[in-house]
């Protein structure tokens, strides 16, 4: 290589260098200018884009939150309904849906709308928060409490149903009696009947002397004290039912052809409508049906009518007579209280004691167009 090619190439490659380094120079330049144009740009997009990723998160916290919430409600054993501040349904939990019989789909409809065929309930959201409460409505029992609403916000009140609850109660209450008494009466029976057997013999002898009158007014006494002896010893008597399955109808018409025997049905049409099963003991509800009727003939007036209704677990005996209040028919059904002054007040009693020894209940009620109906339900 010439002297002049190699400085030639000497003074070339600097400035090939110098020329490059300002061209790398500038296309680094172009790049960080045309980034820093675009950085706002992008420095927006991901500020939106955290802020959906985090509100996002917040929501399905929240519908979990929600969902938890609803679960807890649903859970409930009682009705629980809330009402906002512009009367609006805002929850009604499952249980109360199915106490009331509406569906989810009526919450958020007006709350006023809701519970019109409810308005014992829709009274309830008015009161002031305190203890619970019971009434009647709808042929049911309810325990109703309103409640103190978070932040004072609408009215929450709870609900529940505690007709069968309360019959139950009633039931385990009226057995508990039933024992006791049935201690007691056995030994007071049996100390009768033996001095009810002396007081026959003498009467018995005295008729044979030719004191005729006198004996016959003793025997006649006798005769009475004995049937209230017997039903002592019935009452005092422990159950061992049977169970197997009835047609209400059978055993219904063999009660009604012994009531017609009896002096009680003289004057009176007894007859029987429907047909019905339930599982009992036969004997038991034969003893119970005769009770009843008995009871039903002595209510109404001759000429009247006593009418067994039957279906399926259901029995009803009606009369004609002049109605019981709710109080009397609840207290007729208590040992030794009776509607009549020469009853024993041991009938009703008896015909629960025999029901409810087959799971059955009995239970009193007026009828509309007068007279009284004793209900049997298994």
């Amino acid at each position: 290589m010439s002297p002049h090619a190699l400085a030639g190439l000497v003074i070339a490659i600097p400035i090939g260098a110098a020329v490059g380094g300002v061209l790398l120079l500038f296309f680094r330049w172009a790049r960080l200018r045309r980034r820093t144009r675009q950085d706002p740009d992008a420095l927006v997009l991901a500020a939106v884009s955290g802020s959906l990723r985090e509100r996002g998160e917040l929501a399905a916290s929240l519908g979990e939150l929600r969902t938890v919430h609803e679960r807890l409600l649903d859970a409930l054993p009682m009705g629980l309904v809330w009402v906002d501040q512009r009367r609006r349904l805002a929850a009604l939990n499952r249980r109360g849906q199915e106490l009331l019989g509406v569906t989810p789909g009526v919450i958020g409809l007006d709350a006023g709308f809701v519970l019109e065929p409810f308005p014992w309930l829709r009274d309830a959201l008015d009161l002031e928060p305190g203890p619970a409460s019971r009434l009647d409505a709808g042929g049911r029992r309810w325990r109703l409490q309103r409640m103190e609403a978070p932040d004072r916000i609408g009215s929450l009140v709870q609900f529940d149903d505690v007709t069968e609850a309360e019959q139950e109660e009633r039931r385990l209450q009226l057995r508990e009696r039933f024992a006791e008494l049935g201690e007691m009466t056995a030994g007071v029976a049996h100390q009768l009947k033996n001095g009810l057997a002396v007081l026959k013999g003498q009467g018995q002898l005295l008729k044979r002397a030719g004191h005729h009158s006198a004996a016959d007014a003793l025997l006649e006494e006798t005769e009475d004290l004995e049937r209230l002896v017997q039903r002592f010893l019935q009452w005092a008597k422990p159950l061992d039912p049977i169970s197997e399955t009835l047609r209400l109808e059978d055993v219904a018409a063999q009660a009604l052809n012994e009531v017609r025997r009896r002096p009680a049905s003289q004057g009176r049409a007894l007859s029987l409508e429907g047909r019905g099963a339930a599982t009992g003991d036969p004997l038991l509800l034969h003893q119970a049906l005769v009770n009843l009727l008995e009871n039903a003939c002595q209510a109404t007036a001759i000429g009247g009518r006593v009418l067994v209704k039957i279906a399926d677990r259901r029995l009803d005996v009606l009369d004609e007579g002049p109605g019981l209040s709710e109080d009397t028919a609840i207290r007729m059904l208590r040992p030794f209280e009776s509607g009549r002054p020469d009853g024993t007040g041991l009938g009703l009693p008896l015909a629960l004691k025999w029901l409810n020894a087959q799971g059955a209940d009995l239970r009193l009620s007026p009828r509309p167009d007068g007279g009284t109906c004793a209900e049997i339900r298994w």
